[in-house]
């Protein structure tokens, strides 16, 4: 569940047990498996969903789009949430939402022999079958439309995908582009005004006081590998003169 208590996740594209574990293990309230950008299969994403559900470390699982198939089978692996990226209009969100509902409300399918649903023995179901559904606002379209998707009561929360949003404004990569900022703070400020929670990445402590202070609650902390990599890279730099 996600309420408007400030959460703290990390984005993840290496698909590792060991490290999923450490990041839980470090306080981390959530870590999102990306199976559009990462190395993740099916198997490896179950071994990083079981991984953290040992630590109450939320798995939510970033799919490549929207196929029924992939999603589901997600779902079944015990994925306590989905992210859908790269929807372009109400619609599209719209049909998000239903890939996470069982009939007659959705398109999801039914199977109570799944790792969700216990394995078909015990009656006691699974935090997962009412998963949390965050779409990515990363198109230009989908902010048009972003009046309209915030009525959606289904979606629990709004991810804000700056690194593509850059991309569609013709700044691509700079952060700290004037045009970027001003959309950015357009996004959070719909979401606020919908009382839907929104979520961005964040890469310091001075970010993460920023946008708090204008009303988002979910942060993410950068990705797996950024994080690896930087921490090496600092650790070497100390030794070259």
């Amino acid at each position: 569940m996600i309420t408007h208590k400030k959460m703290h996740g990390i984005w993840r594209i290496i698909a590792s047990p060991v490290l999923t574990e450490i990041i839980a293990q470090s306080g981390f309230n959530f870590q999102i498996l990306d199976c559009e950008h990462g190395a993740y299969d099916y198997q490896t994403l179950e071994t990083d969903i079981r991984t953290c559900d040992l630590y109450n470390c939320l798995p939510i699982i970033r799919v490549s789009g929207l196929n029924n198939v992939e999603v589901q089978r997600c779902l079944d692996l015990g994925a306590g949430g989905i992210v859908f990226p790269q929807l372009t209009n109400f619609d599209d969100f719209q049909h998000a939402t239903k890939l996470l509902n069982y009939a007659p409300e959705g398109l999801r399918g039914y199977n109570p022999f799944v790792r969700a649903s216990n394995y078909g023995i015990s009656d006691k179901t699974k935090k997962n079958l009412n998963p949390l559904c965050i779409p990515i606002i990363e198109t230009l379209t989908a902010v048009n439309d972003l009046d309209k998707i915030l009525t959606l009561d289904r979606i629990d929360a709004i991810y804000i995908g700056s690194y593509d949003l850059s991309a569609q404004l013709g700044c691509i990569g700079q952060m700290d582009n004037p045009k970027l900022i001003e959309l950015t703070n357009l996004i959070i400020k719909k979401c606020n005004d919908a009382s839907k929670p929104v979520g961005l990445m964040i890469n310091d402590v001075n970010q993460h006081k920023n946008y708090k202070q204008k009303g988002v609650t979910i942060f993410v902390n950068k990705v797996d590998s950024y994080q690896i990599k930087n921490t090496f890279t600092n650790i070497i730099k100390q030794y070259i003169i």
